[in-house]
């Protein structure tokens, strides 16, 4: 795959560890191309491990590690990690002799590991999808961080939507010797799109409205176009989301399938209607389906799925006895629940022409969360479920 937009970040990224020791934490959602930047890096050599969703103990320390070239005259420490080593246990000194205290065994593990670190520098350590970690990995990275070693860099890359621990609690802990950076990748823009499509197909189509600029779907999705499939949602995309849908809680799970079927972004109370989720669960549910990246909150308030081909694939997932009863969720209004305000109604007369709240807010003098709370309003006391409604009542 051509690199394509990430000029300035691996500049930044080159740039850093060109200072070390230095921790650097890379995150980005799925897809976004962490590991495709890491691998543009020139410079000292990288040793990569990936994180599992098994979770094997020292799991990505192991991997970083089982393909190094030791030099003679190691530390004896080193010598603890013949068992997690078997592919040059020949090359490092004799094991010690066992020690009765778990927490004494573990730290001269610990120690082994950065010795030999320190032996193999200049070296970059790469800790890959680390919302997999390990519970001793998760251990060893702090003590690691802490004692980098000159000429030894720690750089660790997550997704965000998906990390369950304070992934940014480890630069707090960091000495003043060691230095540290935080590199956030987004998807590409419009532009940078077009130019990777171009790449990829000799008569490249506009793919960015359906792929939101995420390089995995845009790859994926010209895959298909080029061996003359109709654009739809790739496998390997749909199974990437679906995934994480079934991670979901039931109520969170509920409420990305009616964000699917209405199709344009709604706001909560819309979303729990169609979804049949009790008002208390749909808070709580709606945070849940966004940290996990499935929905996303748009600036005037209101939630939709982050890419169409994340909805087709939610969409295309719901059994057809579902689907139905969240399309007469959408189609039948419930009872009316009030009369609207005078301020209710203009801000409805105006959304009904299609207007966002941003632009109401500006036409009438008010910040979109005011615009925000007066639709939510109006939806309720119509007894309708979503926006799109508005637009039979001018």
């Amino acid at each position: 795959m051509p690199f394509v937009g990430r000029e300035r970040e691996l500049r930044q990224l080159a740039g850093t560890l060109n200072h070390p020791p230095v921790v650097v934490l890379v995150e980005g959602e799925a897809g976004v191309g962490k590991t495709r930047l890491l691998h543009e890096l020139t410079g000292p050599p990288l040793m990569i491990g990936s994180c599992h969703p098994m979770r094997f103990p020292y799991g990505p320390i192991v991997e970083a590690l089982r393909d190094a070239n030791p030099p003679g005259g190691l530390n004896p420490v080193t010598g603890a990690l013949r068992p997690l080593l078997p592919e040059y246990a020949h090359l490092l000194p004799p094991a010690p002799d066992p020690l009765q205290d778990p927490l004494a065994e573990r730290h001269r593990l610990f120690r082994a590991v950065l010795s030999l670190l320190e032996a193999l520098r200049p070296i970059t350590l790469v800790v890959e999808d680390l919302h997999w970690i390990d519970a001793d990995t998760r251990l060893l990275l702090p003590f690691l961080a802490r004692c980098l070693p000159e000429a030894v860099n720690l750089v660790l890359t997550y997704r965000p939507e998906d990390v369950c621990f304070p992934v940014a609690a480890l630069l707090a802990q960091l000495p003043p010797h060691v230095n540290h950076a935080e590199l956030a990748l987004p998807p590409l823009d419009a532009e940078e799109t077009a130019l990777l499509a171009k790449h990829l197909l000799r008569d490249p189509a506009d793919l960015w409205p359906m792929t939101r600029g995420v390089p995995f779907a845009i790859v994926e999705l010209a895959r298909m176009l080029a061996a003359g499939k109709a654009a739809g949602t790739p496998p390997a995309l749909r199974d990437a989301v679906l995934l994480k849908l079934d991670e979901l809680p039931v109520a969170a799970r509920r409420l990305v399938q009616a964000a699917a079927v209405i199709e344009e972004p709604a706001c909560e109370r819309s979303l729990a209607a169609v979804a049949g989720v009790p008002a208390e669960q749909a808070e709580r549910g709606l945070a849940e389906a966004v940290r996990r990246g499935l929905l996303t909150r748009c600036p005037d308030g209101l939630y939709g799925l982050r890419q169409p081909l994340a909805r087709e694939a939610v969409y295309d997932s719901i059994t057809p006895t579902v689907r139905r009863r969240l399309h007469r969720r959408i189609d039948t209004p419930a009872q009316p629940q009030g009369t609207l305000s005078p301020r209710e109604e203009q801000v409805r007369r105006l959304a009904a022409t299609g207007l966002t709240n941003r632009e109401i807010a500006e036409s009438l003098f008010l910040s979109p969360r005011t615009v925000e709370v007066h639709v939510a309003n109006a939806l309720r006391k119509l007894g309708l479920t979503s926006r799109r409604q508005l637009r039979g009542t001018t």
